[in-house]
């Protein structure tokens, strides 16, 4: 039985993803550009996606600063990855 682990170097992380749960258009945002305000609403339906100043819009905001913070050359004493599983469960997104 072998067993894979998928290392993800930060610099190799370029954009995030956002589905929408209502139309299942999705948009990708660049990691380095996004360091300001998190989409409120869908590009297609307009269904809300993250309402300003809540506690998720914040937290996107905050995770696209982290994210720019930690890659390639900005952490010269360690380098951080993202380790991903393919044997554990993930929820699914419709399509």
């Amino acid at each position: 039985m072998s067993y894979t682990l998928l290392n993800i170097d930060l610099a190799d992380l370029t954009a995030i993803k956002i589905t929408c749960a209502q139309c299942h258009a999705s948009a990708e945002f660049p990691v380095a550009r996004l360091q300001s305000d998190s989409p409120e609403r869908c590009f297609h339906c307009r269904a809300m996606w993250f309402a300003a100043k809540s506690p998720q819009a914040t937290a996107l905001e905050h995770l696209f600063r982290a994210l720019g913070e930690l890659r390639g050359d900005a952490v010269h004493e360690c380098r951080v990855h993202f380790v991903i599983d393919p044997g554990l469960p993930r929820t699914k997104v419709p399509y």
